[in-house]
């Protein structure tokens, strides 16, 4: 197998397996998360004084009131039941805070107002849609809410019938959050990583030859030889060495006897 398909499918398998952990990893901190839901900081109360913190100088969410009731119109006005039998009087509130976030706060001024799904829906029962339960809890329904953009204070109110109040800042998110959106999101781009690389490797074992460099080595005559196996080899190249004799030089000679002349 060529060493580029291998290198690929090994990649490939390597953030498979790291796919499939970080969703194993997601799922299990899942339920923590559904454990973080606000609880009910007062029940079954007709009036009650709740403080309202605002850590950080913004103005907080506030409160929401459920009651245990289904919904119903029974006299086809348009109007839920439970809001026509249930009335929220605010006897104490703090100041609003007038943030960019909490714009509506500055009409409802802390004030009791219905809400059940979306806002600006009231109690019309004109939406199917227009329906809450207390996290999925079908036993309570909810109201409405108050003190929604409160600053720090307290927070008083009277009520008719028997209501259920959640602070609304209450959610405190445990670190398992992080681990949650880390395992989906790390695992959904492993996985396609993954199968993208596997992919590719599986067409190059398909597609490259598995050329194998041949090993060269030289005999003792000198020759350059490619050792094909071990049975045999081939002979490329032969490189012949030849000495070369240095003969020293011999300058002309100019004969050792001299010519006399006589001088007559």
């Amino acid at each position: 197998m060529d060493m580029r398909a291998k290198v690929c499918l090994i990649i490939g398998a390597v953030l498979l397996l790291v796919g499939i952990g970080g969703f194993a990893l997601g799922i299990a901190n899942v339920d923590e998360i559904e454990d973080a839901q606000p609880t009910f900081v007062l029940e079954d109360v007709t009036n009650g004084t709740l403080s309202v913190l605002d850590e950080d100088g913004q103005g907080d969410l506030g409160f929401t009131f459920f009651v245990k009731a289904e919904f119903v119109d029974g006299n086809e006005d348009g109007s839920w039941d439970h809001c026509d039998s249930t009335t929220v009087n605010i006897t104490l509130k703090p100041g609003i805070v007038k943030s960019d976030w909490s714009k509506l706060s500055h009409d409802l001024d802390g004030d009791f107002y219905y809400e059940i799904g979306s806002e600006g829906d009231g109690c019309s029962t004109n939406r199917e849609m227009n329906k809450e339960y207390y996290f999925e809890n079908d036993s309570y329904i909810k109201l409405g809410r108050a003190c929604y953009g409160c600053g720090a204070g307290e927070f008083s109110f009277e009520s008719n019938q028997s209501v259920y109040v959640v602070n609304d800042d209450d959610w405190n998110f445990p670190p398992a959050i992080g681990l949650v959106i880390f395992g989906f999101i790390g695992g959904i781009g492993s996985l396609c990583c993954g199968i993208v690389f596997l992919l590719v490797g599986i067409i190059l074992v398909f597609t490259l030859k598995d050329e194998s460099v041949q090993p060269m080595a030289m005999n003792q005559d000198g020759q350059f030889v490619i050792q094909q196996n071990t049975s045999s080899t081939s002979q490329v190249t032969q490189i012949s060495t030849s000495e070369t004799v240095l003969e020293p030089y011999s300058f002309p000679s100019t004969g050792d006897g001299e010519t006399e002349s006589k001088e007559e």
